[in-house]
């Protein structure tokens, strides 16, 4: 007499079915070999990816990890890095352009004795004044834009500001330093942290009259 074990269960089998039996579990075996496997849950299946950042909203410079008061990036005079006030060469109604956000506040839209528009700039100044809308937004900040193009009044003869090539910003949520690092990141060529002691202190950049927004690559 013969012992076999089947699920557990012992089998006493005689001479004669021993081979009988025998095919019997390779059948089996067979079957279990040739089942296809269950499928993996949809959970298992797609794994989801991560979101992926527009790269028209990424920084185009590394942000600086310091911004202190009264210094500005990079270390070189504005009128030599952004370029000097050109009179003769600026036109308002070919070069300015209207700039609008609603995730901003525009201090011209707020304040009823502000004779000038906020919103009115240099076209150079857009690409990096939209990018640096998105950086604050994405930190959880709102922009302020204080002061942008103005033909006459409070500042000086040769103030970019009077070609629209210079804008002052302010971030309550933020601070200065940081906006001032978000500004750096965002591609202004100049950027001054302004802190006169009079007050008013603001985050005053400026950009070439040909502006090319730079790479992580650029220097500082």
């Amino acid at each position: 007499m013969r012992h076999l074990t089947l699920h557990g269960k012992i089998l006493v089998l005689g001479s004669s079915s021993l081979f009988l039996t025998l095919v019997l579990l390779i059948g089996m075996g067979l079957r279990q070999v040739g089942r296809p496997r269950p499928e993996a849950s949809s959970a298992e299946a797609s794994v989801p990816e991560e979101p992926q950042v527009p790269i028209a909203f990424l920084p185009v410079r590394e942000e600086p990890k310091r911004f202190r008061t009264n210094t500005h990036l990079p270390n070189r005079p504005e009128g030599i890095t952004s370029g000097a006030r050109t009179a003769e060469l600026f036109s308002a109604g070919r070069d300015l352009i209207y700039v609008d956000d609603t995730r901003v506040f525009w201090e011209s839209d707020n304040d009823k004795g502000d004779v000038e528009c906020d919103h009115s700039m240099h076209a150079a100044m857009e690409a990096p004044l939209r990018l640096l809308i998105e950086l604050v937004h994405a930190k959880g900040g709102t922009l302020e834009v204080q002061d942008s193009y103005r033909s006459s009044g409070i500042h000086n003869p040769r103030s970019l500001h009077k070609e629209g090539r210079a804008i002052d910003l302010t971030c309550d949520e933020l601070g200065l330093e940081k906006l001032s690092r978000l500004c750096w990141a965002a591609g202004f060529d100049w950027v001054y942290y302004e802190a006169a002691a009079k007050g008013g202190a603001h985050v005053h950049c400026s950009v070439r009259s040909d502006h090319n927004q730079p790479t992580l690559a650029a220097q500082q």
